[in-house]
C-alpha cells in the first residue's frame, strides 16, 4: 500500500501539467457577460468650442474631431459620428437641426439633421496655413470663420459653401463677433479690425496693446469686450471704433468672453473667471471667480443659457450665474 501511495504521488506533477495542457489546447472558454463600452470622454480629451440652443440643448466639439451633443443641458451627453480626426476649435448652431464646426487644417463639417450627419465642405486654402479658430452664425443663414493664415471666410447658406473675403498673411484672426451689420474680428499682436456694413469693407482700428487678442463680443447696446493673452481686457463703448485697456484683474491668460444681458463673463488658463456687472463702462471692476474653488483647468468657451454659464476647455462644466 505504501508503494502504491509513492506512485501515485510522484506521477501527480506529470497529471497536473498534462491537464492543464489539455485545457490550454482544447478547452476553450466562452464569453460571458457585453464588452466594456468606451468611454464618452476620455482621458486627455479636451473641447475647444461650445454651441448653446434655445430648448436647453448644446453641442461641443474638440480633440481627434469629436462631436457631442447634449438634449438636457448637458446632464447627459452622446457622440455623433463626424468625418476625420482633426482637432475641431469650434462650433455654433444656427437651430437644433443646423450646425456647423470648424478647425485645425481648414476643415470645417456642416449638419442639416440634427447631428445624425455631418458632412465636410469645401474651404479656400491658405499658403501660410489653415487653422480655423472661431465660427459665428447669424440667424439668415450665413456664417463667419476666422483663423490662421489671415483667414477671415463667409458662407451665405448654412455653411455649406464658403469664400475668403481678405487676403491671406502669416498672422491669425482669433474672434470675430456680429451685433447686426456691425462686425469686428480680433487676433495677434492686439490686431483689431471692425465692419459697419455686414462684413463687405473692413477698416483696421487703433489697439491700445500688442498682446494677442483671443474674443471679442458685442451687447445689445454695441459695447463690445475683447479679451487675450496676460489677462487682457479690451473694451469699446461705441461698437468697436475705439478701445481702452481695462484695469488689469489678472495675469493669466483669457480665451473667451460672453455677455448675458447683465453682465460679462471671461475665461481662461488656470480656472480663471472675470465678472463685470452691469450695462456701464466695462474698463475697470472687473473681479475674478472660478467655477470651483479648486478649480485650476483651462477654458476656451463660455456660453449663457437659462441662467447658466456653460464652459468648455480640459472639461465640460456648468455653473448656476448666481454661484459667480
Amino acid at each position: 500500500m505504501e508503494r502504491i501511495k509513492r506512485l501515485l504521488l510522484s506521477g501527480m506533477p506529470l497529471a497536473i501539467i498534462g491537464g492543464l495542457l489539455y485545457a490550454g489546447l482544447f478547452v476553450k472558454p466562452k464569453p460571458a457577460g457585453g464588452a466594456v463600452a468606451q468611454p464618452l470622454i476620455e482621458r486627455g480629451d479636451a473641447f475647444y468650442g461650445l454651441a448653446t440652443l434655445p430648448d436647453g440643448g448644446l453641442w461641443a466639439a474638440g480633440s481627434h474631431g469629436k462631436i457631442l451633443f447634449s438634449a438636457d443641458a448637458g446632464t447627459s451627453w452622446r457622440q455623433q459620428a463626424a468625418p476625420g480626426r482633426e482637432t475641431l476649435q469650434d462650433i455654433a448652431a444656427w437651430d437644433s437641426r443646423r450646425a456647423v464646426a470648424v478647425g485645425n487644417d481648414g476643415v470645417v463639417l456642416a449638419t442639416d439633421d440634427a447631428g445624425q450627419t455631418w458632412r465636410a465642405a469645401q474651404t479656400p486654402k491658405s499658403a501660410f496655413s489653415n487653422k480655423l479658430m472661431r465660427v459665428q452664425v447669424s440667424q439668415d443663414g450665413s456664417a463667419w470663420a476666422v483663423g490662421s493664415g489671415g483667414a477671415l471666410l463667409r458662407s451665405t447658406d448654412y455653411g455649406k459653401r464658403w469664400q475668403s473675403v481678405a487676403q491671406h498673411e502669416d498672422t491669425a484672426w482669433n474672434g470675430i463677433d456680429f451685433q447686426g451689420r456691425r462686425g469686428c474680428v480680433v487676433g495677434e499682436f492686439g490686431r483689431i479690425r471692425t465692419s459697419a456694413d455686414g462684413g463687405a469693407s473692413w477698416t483696421s482700428v487703433a489697439s491700445p496693446v500688442k498682446h494677442s487678442l483671443m474674443s471679442v463680443r458685442f451687447n445689445d447696446a454695441g459695447q463690445a469686450v475683447a479679451v487675450g493673452l496676460r489677462g487682457t481686457v479690451l473694451a469699446s463703448d461705441d461698437g468697436g471704433s475705439t478701445w481702452k485697456a481695462a484695469a488689469p484683474a489678472t495675469d493669466e491668460d483669457l480665451f473667451d468672453v460672453t455677455w448675458d444681458g447683465k453682465r460679462w463673463v471671461a475665461v481662461g488658463d488656470k480656472g480663471i473667471v472675470l465678472v463685470h456687472e452691469g450695462t456701464g463702462s466695462a474698463v475697470g471692476n472687473w473681479r475674478p471667480a472660478r467655477i470651483a474653488a479648486d478649480d485650476r483647468g483651462w477654458y476656451t468657451r463660455v456660453r449663457a443659457q437659462h441662467g447658466n454659464y456653460y464652459v468648455a476647455g480640459s472639461r465640460l462644466a456648468a455653473t448656476a450665474a448666481g454661484a459667480l
